[in-house]
């Protein structure tokens, strides 16, 4: 009896040792799993990148901390990010994302949740102007230096709940089609608000250095209706003929859509 009590101990301790070892195994496994291998085997055949003309070019390191070098439209990109391994094992997934490219340089950190979900971009430095090749087709150029700073967005049950963040751009000289014609223009800086109220609605207001309110004023409800709305000051600045029977606060263009 006393030898098949020792068996049956001994039976344990071996058991014991072997779901520890693979356990660890399987922490390492998960600790070290390459992110190349995720993208390769996972990711990549579920995902379109190439009908969104993005081109994923290699991807180093791990699932946890790595790297990727991707490219849009001939602009490239160096994406690096680092998951918290600890963190991970909360109900979100926290990841710092630094992004530098031949635009700008961002820094952003997003919590991905079961159901509430946040993104956050630190500070963003972007030279407008090297933005121009994405839009040639469309006769479209750019210039001047975007700064956006501490803009965060809360998401719940997959609709954007809250907002709030800083933008400012330069102002310089910009392009545009108006029909055959190409409009070229020089346009003063601008800075734009993002905020929310207590109902749920979100706001974005841009307005030029010397405007007193709003020349472009975006705004999404609870609901998930979009309305945007163009002042005819914004007209004013960029030189283009409208009626002067109107104040440079009246609303020139209006659309209204559901987005959610």
């Amino acid at each position: 009896m006393a030898d098949l009590f020792g068996f049956c101990l001994v039976i344990k301790k071996f058991l014991f040792y072997v779901s520890v070892f693979l356990l660890s195994l399987f922490c390492f496994l998960v600790a070290t799993l390459p992110a190349n291998f995720v993208w390769q085997s996972i990711l990549s055949p579920q995902v379109n990148t190439r009908g969104m003309g993005l081109d994923v070019i290699s991807v180093d390191g791990t699932v946890w901390q790595g790297r990727a070098l991707i490219s849009y439209k001939s602009l490239s990109s160096v994406v690096n990010w680092n998951i918290s391994v600890i963190d991970a094992l909360s109900l979100s997934l926290p990841i710092e994302i630094n992004v530098d490219s031949q635009v700008g340089k961002a820094q952003l950190f997003a919590s991905i949740g079961l159901s509430q979900s946040s993104l956050e971009i630190v500070k963003a430095d972007v030279d407008v102007s090297k933005l121009s090749p994405v839009f040639q087709r469309q006769r479209v150029v750019l210039d001047g230096d975007l700064l956006v700073k501490n803009l965060l967005v809360n998401i719940n049950e997959r609709k954007i709940s809250s907002a709030s963040g800083l933008a400012s751009w330069s102002g310089g000289d910009i392009a545009y089609p108006v029909g055959r014609q190409l409009h070229e223009r020089n346009l003063p800086s601008f800075r734009a608000e993002l905020s929310s109220s207590a109902e749920g609605d979100v706001q974005l207001g841009i307005r030029d250095a010397d405007a007193k309110f709003n020349v472009i004023d975006l705004k999404l409800d609870e609901k998930g209706e979009v309305m945007l709305k163009v002042t005819r000051r914004l007209l004013d600045i960029s030189n283009e003929a409208w009626p002067k029977n109107s104040r440079e606060q009246d609303v020139v263009f209006k659309i209204k859509k559901m987005i959610y």
